[in-house]
Order: C-alpha cells, then structure tokens, then sequence
C-alpha cells in the first residue's frame, strides 16, 4: 500500500517534482516505505509531530493544517473508533481543538492543533454512520451522549440549547415524525446501553417541543415561542439580528424624491412594475409593457403574466397604497395580504391574499414553514420598529418580507412594494432593480441569506436609490437615458453605466 498523501497547493517555483513531499506520512505499510521515511528524516526532511504521525510543513502551517486533517488522521490511525458526543453533531474539532472518539480505552492523544480524547464506551451499533474509514454515532445515540450530566464530560457535550436548537430545526424542515423517529430509536439505544436517565432527558425535550410536555424544559427563546402557538424559524431571526445590526449603527444617506408631478409618478411606477416583473422572470418587450400598462391591452397568449405586471402597477402607482406602512403586526399581514391579493388576482391558483399552506423551497433552500410564518413575521417586526424610518427601516422590511417567503408566489415583488412604500411616505427616492442590475441584486440577498454577510444587501440598495435617483418625465426623454445606461440590458451583455444626469422639462 502506498503512503497516504494529503494534497496542497504546491508554488510553482518547486523546480524538481522529486522533491515534493507528501504533508503528512502515516505508517509505512512496507519496508521500502521505512527506509524511505527513515531517510527522510535523516536529511530533516520531515519530522514526528505525534505518535505515528509526520509531517514535511514548516513549523508555522502544522497547527492549522492537522486540525484541518482531522477527519483524515482519525480515518488512518484510528479506523476502529467511534466519532461520538459532540463531534458526532458538529464533525470539527471543539474551540479546545478537541475531537471526541468513543473507544475500548480512556486515553488523550494530542497533535499540533489537535486533540483525539478517547472515552471508553459501547462500540458502534448497526446505524451508526461510516465516515470515511471509521463510523459516527447517529442522531438518537449522539443526542443521548450528549445529555449526560457527569462533570467529568462537560466539555464532550454540546449546550442544551444547542441541542433544543437542532431538534427544532429537524422539526421546521422534518416534521413531528422526524423527532418521533429519533425518540423511539433513542428509546431503543438507552435500554440497549442502560442510558435511561439520557433518555428522559431527551424524551422530555421532544415532548415540550412537540407541546406533550411541559414546557419548562425549553431554554431557548424559539423553543418557547413554540410552546406558547408562536413558533418562529429561528434561523431568520439570526440573519434579522445581522442586518438589524448594521442598520441601526451605520448612518444611511437620505434621498428625496426629485419630482411629485403625476408624470414622474406615473412613469417611475410603470419603470418599478417593468422592472420587478422581469426580476421574476416575467418578461416581456418596453414596448409590449407600454400597451399592457398604458393601453390596458392584455395579450391574448399571455394574459397572468400581463396581469402580473399590471397588478404591480396598480399598486405603485397609487399614492394612497404607497402610503401604507404597517403600524402593528396586526396592520402588516392587512397590507401584504392586500398587495398580494391584488398583484397576484390573475392568478387564482396561488391563492392570491392568501398565506401558503404547505412548504416550499427552491433549489437546497427551504423557506419559512407555513406554521411559522406569523411568528416569524413578529419577530422581524420587533427589530424593524427599532429602526431609523426611511432607508433602514425600507431595506429591512425587504428582506423580512422576501426572507419568510408568506405566499406561493409574488414574494419578491410584494417584498420590494413594501420597501418602496417605506420611501415613497417619508418623500424619498423610490428604488429601481434595472434589468442590467438584476445580478447584483440576487447575489447580495445570497450574501445575507447563506452567507451571513449583510453589508453586500446594504452597500447594493444604497447604489440602487443613487441610480433611481432621476426625473422620470417626459416619458421619452427619460426612455432614451435608461436605453443609453443599459438599464434594460441583461447582465451577461452590459454592465450599467452610472451618471449624476437628472432629466428635466
């Protein structure tokens, strides 16, 4: 067998392919392997950085490199071990680089920034996970290892409210069933390996997150708003508190609407409908939107999608619509509903006014759980409130109304009718998503949505009210500068082309 190599990016200027080194040797398997390694070492090649281990990094990359490793070190020198207690939840070392192994020894074995503590234990049932060379506790029995209350094993298990996290989770994207499952073969594990105080536990925090049990056994604040008939997705009140965050402590300039005439009203609304319509993919030529919104001439082949952008119209164009912000939560499920029902009226099968009844997702992201929608909803609400009126408070309500997802459809549309209305009342520059802008939009919601980065989300609305920051009158003079910028252009052909030009009469 040859020796295990791991890879890394090597720098180009490595002349002779001899001499490159494997990061890490593990133990030779024949004696031409020895002699090689012993040679090695010999001319200070490689070194031992713990039992049976090698490297030929510089000293400053060993610590971050092996920690890296783990999975691949446990796998060569440890195959007969248990991933178990908090590793078997988390699979990455602790904050004290520590790696959780269930074996027949109690025993501790460090490496540079690495820690392989082995705790005697019961060896791996049949469900318990093969991970590369070795296995990893299932859900049940990794949640009964890390209910045990021994001091001794404080630091080999995650908080409770870690744990009641992850089985709220499991039941926002799972179901009752998810966590039913997990309790009956956890009830099995514990008889089979005498872990009934473990199980009580576990069975306890199922219960009272299934609203069978008292909920005096939930700590976290989601766990209790479930238990109260206010369950809220957690996860999104994470990413409010990030944008929250950001919003409330950096000060956001202040754009006032440049005109009020009914014609820079009219033609900055048919722009917004256009716009956002073609975001969501309802498309259609300048040309063609111009009978549809102007002429009220709806295609015979594509009647929804002309009632699409009709229905968004209808509402960006009314100043009394546009003067709606909700002053309650009570008054904020009104306004959307509202929206909704009409932007959406040419479509009958998504329910238009209506919450969504079953979840959906799109593509790996699952959205807002039709039982969670109010109380997440609450919550954001909470934190927009607490917000400076005007920019902040218009970027937050975008991204609370697109983040929990209420609807079938037309959530993207309503989430940024909601933040031009909070422009539109204080007198402020309403925003335009141009088509050539498209991308840069979507990938700052991403930034914020599955990466945690609000700032992309802000620094991109900023840049788009600057650039909606035009006399939209007349409606041919400001056609051409929009034509001219590459407004309508699409990403992969055109980058937009910024200008201070303020068109006028």
């Amino acid at each position: 067998m040859q020796l295990k190599m791991t890879k890394k990016p090597q720098k180009k200027t490595q002349k002779n392919p001899a001499e490159i080194l494997p990061f890490l040797f593990y133990p030779a398997k024949t004696k031409a392997e020895e002699a090689w390694r012993t040679n090695l070492i010999k001319a200070g090649k490689i070194r031992k950085i713990g039992p049976r281990l090698y490297t030929s990094l510089p000293a400053s990359e060993v610590e971050s490199f092996v920690r890296g490793q783990w999975s691949e070190i446990v796998s060569e020198l440890f195959p007969d071990a248990l991933l178990s207690h908090r590793s078997a939840l988390e699979f990455k070392p602790s904050s004290a680089n520590e790696i959780f192994l269930t074996s027949t020894t109690n025993r501790k074995i460090e490496f540079p920034g690495l820690i392989l503590s082995f705790i005697r234990g019961p060896k791996a049932l049949t469900d318990d996970s093969p991970f590369r060379n070795f296995r990893a506790s299932s859900i049940p029995r990794a949640m009964l290892e890390n209910l045990s209350s021994s001091k001794t094993t404080a630091r080999r298990s995650v908080a409770k409210e870690d744990l009641e996290k992850r089985l709220g989770s499991l039941l926002d994207t799972k179901g009752e069933k998810e966590l039913n499952l997990i309790r009956s073969r956890a009830r099995t594990i514990a008889k089979k390996l005498g872990w009934h105080r473990e199980f009580q536990k576990l069975d306890a925090l199922i219960g009272a997150l299934l609203g069978t049990k008292k909920a005096s056994q939930l700590i976290t604040a989601s766990g209790r708003a479930r238990a109260r008939g206010e369950p809220y997705d957690s996860t999104r009140t994470e990413r409010f508190d990030l944008l929250f965050s950001d919003l409330k402590t950096k000060p956001l300039s202040v754009l006032k609407e440049i005109s009020k005439t009914k014609d820079h009203n009219r033609n900055k609304a048919f722009f917004e409908a256009y716009f956002s319509n073609y975001i969501e993919g309802t498309t259609f030529e300048i040309e063609e939107a111009e009978e549809i919104i102007f002429d009220k001439k709806i295609p015979e082949q594509r009647p929804r999608d002309a009632h699409d952008i009709l229905g968004t119209y209808n509402i960006v164009s009314n100043a009394n619509e546009m003067s709606r912000v909700p002053k309650s939560l009570d008054d904020l499920e009104q306004v959307i509903k509202s929206h909704h029902g009409a932007l959406m009226s040419g479509r009958p099968d998504v329910t238009p006014g209506e919450y969504k009844n079953q979840p959906n997702r799109a593509g790996d992201t699952h959205f807002v759980h039709p039982d969670f929608i109010r109380g997440t909803l609450k919550e954001g609400f909470v934190r927009y409130t607490a917000l400076p009126v005007g920019l902040p408070r218009a970027i937050f309500i975008m991204f609370l109304v697109a983040e929990v997802h209420p609807f079938v459809d037309g959530n993207g549309r309503i989430a940024r009718i909601m933040m031009n209305a909070e422009l539109f009342s204080e007198g402020l520059t309403t925003i335009i998503i141009p088509t050539v802008y498209r991308e840069d939009y979507l990938s700052a919601l991403k930034a914020l949505t599955r990466r945690d980065r609000p700032d992309p989300l802000i620094r991109m609305l900023v840049r788009a009210q600057q650039i909606s920051n035009l006399e939209f009158s007349p409606y041919k003079k400001i056609l051409e500068h929009l034509e001219t910028h590459n407004w309508l252009r699409e990403p992969s052909e055109a980058k937009l082309i910024e200008s201070n030009l303020k068109t006028r009469k």
